[in-house]
């Protein structure tokens, strides 16, 4: 597609326009002159006394100076304007991804985001809404999605609590990131809060929705740490910023593996969060997909019930 031409105003020439308006003051000074007695015919086809031209030249300087000083103010103003609409295109687009306040600091410089891919270790999160294939069936496509959206405001306001990253939603599941693009020294706690005060935020929506009775909404939920890459992945017309890896597979193996209301967790996720939860080891369990079984913990809550969302960022 053809890029269109960008128009030009005369605030482009500005430098330019100071010269013409000397040139029309010299001009217009030399016509008047022609009306004053002159000592020789050269000073009367000049228009100008030789001992005057000093004045002159300074008038004209003076006129390029104002022209180059306005078209510097007006380019200044112009590239503060370009870069306060990337940057508001670049806060929609991680927004979308992290709380305002990270979104903020990314746009800011304080946290970089870097493109292209980098292997890190982060904790991956599935939510998923259990039987939903079953409720969508009974109800309108309309309610459905008013449904989602409803439910998903519920979960991203408690991600964005924990300062983690929204990854994508996969009609009724969502992906969460701990430690991509953002890292923190605690982020698999802070998933594993978000997925317990997930759990407390729905007891409250369902208690709304069985006021105007409509069914309850139950989640299963999974949670795993590990090795990953992480960067933008798309063509060179869209790119979204994603991870890839086993660590999020397994993630979403112990999402499907969830039973209403639980909470899956990984062995090598438990072991960084042991000495704050309360869990109970379920050995190895078979999941969809997997080759061989993997080792799990079923998570009942926090050890500290005055848990409260920290705020220590450690790279980005």
């Amino acid at each position: 597609m053809k890029k269109p031409t960008p128009s030009v105003r005369l605030t482009d020439h500005m430098m330019l326009i100071g010269f013409c308006l000397a040139l029309v003051y010299w001009l217009l000074d030399s016509f008047l002159s022609l009306f004053t007695h002159y000592d020789n015919l050269f000073e009367q086809l000049l228009g100008v006394n030789l001992d005057e031209v000093w004045a002159r030249v300074i008038v004209l300087c003076l006129f390029a100076i104002f022209g180059s000083h306005a078209q510097y103010t007006i380019n200044e103003r112009k590239k503060a304007e370009a870069r306060l609409e990337r940057d508001a295109v670049t806060r929609e687009r991680f927004q979308r991804l992290l709380s305002p306040d990270l979104a903020d600091r990314v746009v800011s410089g304080e946290l970089r985001v870097e493109k292209g891919g980098i292997d890190q270790v982060a904790t991956v999160l599935f939510v998923d809404i259990r039987g939903f294939t079953t409720l969508s069936e009974n109800i309108p496509a309309a309610d459905v999605l008013r449904l989602l959206n409803e439910y998903y405001e519920v979960l991203v306001d408690v991600v964005f609590r924990y300062e983690g990253t929204v990854d994508k939603f996969i009609g009724d599941a969502m992906m969460v990131i701990w430690g991509a693009p953002v890292a923190h020294a605690d982020d698999p706690c802070r998933a594993v809060m978000a997925a317990i005060d997930i759990q407390a935020a729905l007891v409250e929506f369902n208690h709304r929705r069985l006021l105007m009775g409509q069914p309850e909404i139950k989640v299963g939920i999974g949670i795993n740490t590990g090795s990953l890459m992480a960067g933008y992945i798309g063509s060179s017309h869209t790119m979204s910023y994603s991870v890839i890896g086993d660590t999020v597979n397994m993630a979403s193996r112990l999402c499907d593996t969830a039973t209403p209301d639980q909470i899956l967790v990984s062995e090598n996720t438990w072991h960084r969060v042991a000495d704050r939860f309360h869990g109970t080891p379920l050995g190895t369990i078979e999941t969809r997909g997997k080759g061989r079984p993997i080792s799990a913990f079923s998570v009942h809550g926090a050890k500290d019930s005055t848990h409260t969302a920290p705020n220590t960022v450690i790279s980005g």
